[in-house]
């Protein structure tokens, strides 16, 4: 089944009600005399034919939305069909290197142009390393430069490299500023908690549904104009708070069915900016206590607790149909023991019957999870094995190309296993080119039905990259106004009437927030001490602000708390539009020590 297959499918109520108003035989009480002449069909009313109008015209929206939702939920059967047909003429060589991604050292990307050419690579992914700086911040026109000698080093072959990167939003930030920076992912947890505490409907917004889709998508327009065609987010983890070591502020929340709306909302997103997606790190690494960049995490939850919590998120996924899902590196004894689930047939067994249909991407192969136990060449193997699409950065990409033709050659690897991952990940890639370049029914350049496109779509439309930087940024600015979070002391007071003196934090922060300060018209220097906490530093002061994850505030004892999500500009304005008296809409994403999910003090 093709993921647009998967598609919900929605009722056609609407078609009923216009056939049965069209069909004279579903009048009620006919006229006895009319009846005897049934060659003169009867007139529909006036109130019948506005029915059915409406009804018309409520099909015509849900065929458009059905359309749109397939375009951006991966590929189709067409682009599985091409797929099958280029992969049957690939030599071993090619089939190998389809289905790997590699990384490279520094700015030069000539040695990675080098591998994709001689090893037939299926991409490369850019890492902070990767990213050439100016006086600015990113130099995006020498990063752009070096994405298109990647990109062209694929030459003639239908199927172009895969361009990816690592961009969340907040603390897993590859390319920074001057695009547009963006908070944690957990601010979009915050804003939606917030909306909940208070009645709001979420999906109140702008033109393209939820706060959390809109940012999505600007990210990934960001990220599309550069050259990149893929980001590994968002996701779908579910934290369980501070005993949470690796995710943290990098999940939506705890709550399952809110990590859920939020994951698709931002999936959804990266899809309409141009950018194939890929929902994280199934089987869940939001509630193990280990960190796999470092070792091998368990989780001993029963199959009942995972699928209630931790699967949630991906189980909505595969149902609703995904491009890509990345397998993390974590052992789940319920599925098979002493086997992470990168490497494990079980866990890709899993996934499979929860429906997804796309590519499987693994985590990064040459984190401590897999290179403490397993080769990194037999690793890729195992991997494949098991049920891997995509292999994500094996510490030895050429290492891992020559075991798998060797394994292949040996019997050990079934070529059709080879080819069914090679084909998954050349229809991704199909899909993902049309997507970017507006050939389908949704994405950054398609003409949308009129059906679907509101009176302020029509408006921007022509608008310059300018105005839609501007967007962008006041997407960010409202995110982080949604979030901020009065955890603790009395809403809407003035906290900075006599100054602020800022304290913790890093270099930037402070400068953040003194210029987020003189434009609030707050004096800096004496008056209330505000404290800036990271992920561990200690909270003191009059105001305890936590910058990424809240539950450091367990432990402060200033009597005003506030958590804040990111690091941006945009979120210390939101700090100092508080500090000066305005409210704080945002709710508790997570618990934080004895208040629940949810708590705001205002």
């Amino acid at each position: 089944m093709s993921s647009a297959g998967s598609s919900r499918r929605r009722p056609l109520i609407a078609a009923a009600l216009l056939s049965c108003l069209l069909l004279s035989s579903c009048a009620g009480d006919a006229d006895p005399e009319a009846s005897q002449d049934s060659s003169a069909p009867s007139e529909p009313s006036a109130e019948e034919s506005a029915e059915a109008a409406e009804a018309a015209e409520e099909q015509r929206r849900a065929d458009a939305e059905q359309a749109e939702e397939a375009a951006l939920a991966g590929p189709g059967e067409e682009h599985q069909e091409r797929a099958a047909e280029i992969v049957a003429e690939y030599s071993l060589d090619q089939l190998a290197g389809s289905v790997l991604v590699g990384e490279y050292a520094n700015t030069d990307a000539s040695p990675m142009v080098d591998l994709i050419e001689e090893l037939h690579l299926g991409g490369s992914i850019i890492m902070g390393a990767n990213v050439p700086a100016s006086e600015g911040g990113v130099d995006t026109e020498e990063l752009a430069a070096q994405l298109n000698t990647l990109r062209d080093a694929g030459g003639e072959r239908e199927v172009p490299p895969m361009i990816s990167v690592d961009q969340e939003g907040g603390l897993v930030t590859r390319v920074g500023a001057p695009l547009t920076e963006w908070p944690t992912p957990m601010a979009y947890g915050a804003a939606a908690a917030g909306q909940e505490e208070s009645g709001q409907d979420e999906s109140e917004g702008d033109d393209d549904g939820a706060l959390t889709r809109s940012g999505h998508r600007f990210l990934a327009a960001d990220l599309a104009e550069l050259g990149f065609t893929t980001s590994f987010a968002p996701n779908g983890d579910v934290t369980v708070g501070a005993s949470d070591p690796t995710i943290g502020s990098r999940s939506f929340g705890s709550d399952a069915e809110a990590v859920t709306t939020l994951t698709m909302d931002g999936i959804r997103g990266l899809a309409d900016g141009g950018l194939a997606g890929s929902v994280k790190h199934f089987p869940g690494h939001g509630s193990v206590t280990e960190d796999s960049h470092q070792t091998l995490p368990v989780q001993d939850a029963s199959l009942e607790e995972l699928r209630t919590r931790d699967w949630a998120p991906f189980a909505e996924a595969a149902e609703a149909g995904v491009p890509m899902i990345m397998m993390g590196h974590i052992e789940v004894p319920a599925l098979e023991a002493g086997v992470p689930s990168s490497l494990s047939t079980a866990a890709y067994t899993e996934l499979r019957e929860l429906g997804h249909d796309g590519v499987v991407v693994t985590d990064a192969l040459n984190m401590g999870a897999i290179v403490q136990g397993y080769g990194g060449d037999q690793a890729a193997v195992t991997a494949l094995a098991a049920g891997a699409d995509l292999l994500l950065m094996p510490s030895d990409v050429r290492g891992a190309h020559a075991g798998i033709v060797a394994a292949v050659e040996s019997g050990e690897l079934d070529r059709s296993r080879l080819e069914e991952a090679s084909e998954r990940v050349a229809a991704l890639q199909l899909w993902q080119a049309e997507l970017a370049a507006g050939e389908l029914a949704a994405g950054p350049g398609a003409q949308l039905p009129e059906e679907l496109r509101s009176d302020e779509a029509v408006e921007d439309e022509g608008a310059d990259d300018e105005a839609a930087e501007e967007t962008a940024e006041e997407t960010a600015a409202e995110l982080s106004d949604s979030a901020v979070t009065l955890v603790a002391g009395e809403c809407e007071a003035d906290l900075a009437a006599a100054g602020i003196t800022i304290l913790g934090g890093t270099e930037q922060d402070r400068s953040r927030l003194t210029t987020a300060a003189a434009e609030e018209g707050l004096t800096v220097g004496g008056g209330t001490v505000v404290n800036l906490i990271g992920e561990s530093s200690a909270a003191g002061g009059d105001v305890a602000v936590a910058l990424d994850r809240p539950e450091v505030l367990a432990a402060a004892d200033a009597p005003t708390q506030i958590a804040l999500y990111g690091r941006t500009q945009e979120s210390f304005e939101a700090l100092a539009a508080v500090l000066a008296g305005n409210q704080a809409p945002g709710g508790l994403p997570v618990e934080v020590g004895e208040l629940p999910r949810g708590h705001s003090a205002c």
